[in-house]
Formats: structure tokens, C-alpha cells, sequence
């Protein structure tokens, strides 16, 4: 009976080294890929900074005026835009959008997953993707400035270096303090709606959609034929 229950001992011993060894591992892969963020956050700027700044150059090339301050408008709703996702995502709960993942609810696996890695998102849209943005909404202004100066004068080229900065600035503060209280407020929408968008290059979203859509169909046809039955009693009733 001792030998039993020693035997027992070690074996759960075991079982608690070996658990113990993986939580390790996995603290370590996991500190591993923060150390190695940095470079990928490099790597994501480098490519988006060079294919912005490539159409920038394209748009400031083009003869018409409208065509850059198109770009600029873009760039400062996008940069807007993406703020306004990496605030949501830092201040969403996790449980009602896991909940929602749990019953199927198309674009909820996807929310799940950005709000789990908040971290990463939030430092990807506030700060790689922000901050290209507004480098290239700077160079994108002195395009503006410089085509306008062409039409009016060099005179004016101060002045209108100051107004348009201005202008810039005023609406990519302003609308990034705007869409930031609406992100806090209403988080967890404002992640699904995201979340529903970036599904679309999900396979497995995919799935979900297409069988809640399918579960839809089937419900009204069987609400549709239930109508139908009832309609028909209701008919043979009055003609008797």
C-alpha cells in the first residue's frame, strides 16, 4: 500500500514538472515574439511608408490640384480612422465578445482575436500606421501649397504654408479626439463593425456567415409556411 501511493506521489510529481516545464516554454516563446515585435513593427512601416509614399509622389506629379487634396483628405480619415480602432480595441471586454464567438456570431472570432491582442493591434494602428500616415499628410500639404503658389505667387507661399498646416492639423486632432470618445463609448460595436469587415478574408468567418444565412432562410420559410397554414385554417373556417 505505501509503495501504491508513493508510486502515486511521483507520478503526479511528474505530471507537475512537466506542466510546469511548458508554462515555461510558452513564457518564453511568448517573450521571444515581444522582443522580436520591434522588427516586425519596422518591417510593416517600411512597406507601407514606401508604397504611401510612392502614390503620394505619383499625386503630386498630377497636374490637377484635386487629385492631392483627395489624397490628403484620405490619409487624414484614415489616420483618424485607425486611432479611433486601436482605442476601441484597448478598452473592449473580452467576455461579451467571447460570448458572441461562442454562439457563432459572424465576426466575432476575428473581434475576439483583436481585442486578446490589443496590445499589438493599438500599436500597430496608433503608432506605425498614424504616424506614416501623418508624414506623408505633411508632404501631401507642401504639394498643395506648392501648386497653389504656382497659380498666385511666391508671395503666398508663407501664408498659405501656415492655413493649410493649420487646417490639417486642426482636423486630425479634432477628429481623432471626436472618434475617440465615440471608440470608448461604444467599444464593443465599434470592434464588431471592424471586426465584420476584416472577416471578409476569413475562411472560416466565411463559413459561419454562410450557415447563419442559411439558418435565417430556413427560419422563414418555416415562419412563412406557418403563416401559410394558419391563413388557410382561418379561410376554411369562414366558409364554413
Amino acid at each position: 500500500m505505501p509503495e501504491r501511493v508513493s508510486a502515486q506521489s511521483a507520478h503526479q510529481q511528474e505530471k507537475d514538472i512537466s506542466k510546469l516545464s511548458e508554462t515555461t516554454d510558452k513564457r518564453k516563446k511568448s517573450k521571444k515574439k515581444r522582443n522580436m515585435w520591434w522588427l516586425k513593427a519596422a518591417i510593416i512601416s517600411f512597406v507601407l511608408a514606401g508604397f504611401f509614399s510612392f502614390l503620394s509622389e505619383l499625386t503630386a506629379s498630377a497636374e490637377q490640384i484635386v487629385v492631392i487634396i483627395l489624397l490628403l483628405a484620405f490619409l487624414i480619415l484614415a489616420s483618424i480612422l485607425f486611432d479611433a480602432i486601436g482605442v476601441a480595441v484597448t478598452s473592449c471586454d473580452v467576455p461579451p465578445i467571447a460570448s458572441m464567438a461562442s454562439r457563432k456570431v459572424y465576426g466575432a472570432k476575428t473581434a475576439l482575436w483583436l481585442v486578446k491582442n490589443s496590445g499589438t493591434v493599438s500599436s500597430i494602428c496608433n503608432d506605425v500606421i498614424g504616424d506614416i500616415f501623418g508624414i506623408i499628410s505633411g508632404a501631401c500639404s507642401a504639394a498643395v501649397v506648392v501648386k497653389i503658389t504656382l497659380s498666385l505667387g511666391e508671395e503666398w507661399q508663407r501664408w498659405l504654408t501656415i492655413i493649410i498646416s493649420a487646417v490639417v492639423s486642426a482636423l486630425t486632432i479634432g477628429g481623432k479626439a471626436f472618434m475617440k470618445n465615440i471608440a470608448i463609448n461604444n467599444s464593443r460595436d465599434f470592434v464588431m463593425f471592424v471586426a465584420r469587415i476584416v472577416s471578409v478574408f476569413s475562411k472560416d468567418e466565411r463559413k459561419i456567415r454562410k450557415k447563419n444565412s442559411a439558418q435565417k432562410k430556413r427560419q422563414r420559410a418555416e415562419i412563412s409556411a406557418k403563416t401559410t397554414d394558419n391563413t388557410g385554417d382561418d379561410t376554411a373556417s369562414d366558409s364554413k
